[in-house]
């Protein structure tokens, strides 16, 4: 008998708005488990959309596939589960905040950097690059 729900690997990648290859990638991480061949095809289900959808939704937010892994343990809603998952969304939000950080940091080296060596208006003839980042592009200005 024939499962009606059973999907092929190109209809979960195009259900889940992702590639063939990232299926068989998450297959190969374990984020999913590859089905045994049923007739020469691998069968999936509705159930491996929606983890492939979570899956997707959770590396947007800026987790790894090693955290998604832990999340995938957790199944259910229960206090412990809801404790781990606060937890974990806790730590990525101080270390999202911390590489805001860095990366203002880059957006402001870089600011400097255009408007001293990269400034058309720089008066100095000749600027030596390895001077400049030396000095903190003091040469340049």
């Amino acid at each position: 008998m024939k499962d009606m729900n059973a999907i092929t690997i190109g209809v979960l990648a195009k259900s889940a708005n992702v590639g063939v290859e990232t299926i068989r990638f998450y297959e190969r991480k374990d984020i999913i488990q590859q089905p045994p061949k049923v007739g020469g095809f691998r069968h999936y289900s509705a159930e491996d959309v929606r983890v492939v959808r979570l899956v997707k939704k959770l590396q947007s937010i800026g987790f790894t596939l090693d955290e998604i892994k832990e999340f995938l343990l957790v199944n259910h809603c229960c206090s412990e589960s809801k404790q781990v998952i606060r937890q974990k969304s806790l730590d990525k939000i101080a270390e999202l905040n911390q590489k805001i950080v860095e990366l203002q940091g880059a957006v402001n080296a870089l600011e400097t950097f255009a408007n001293t060596c990269g400034n058309n208006h720089n008066e100095a003839s000749s600027c030596d690059l390895l001077d400049c980042f030396d000095n903190d592009w003091e040469c340049c200005s």
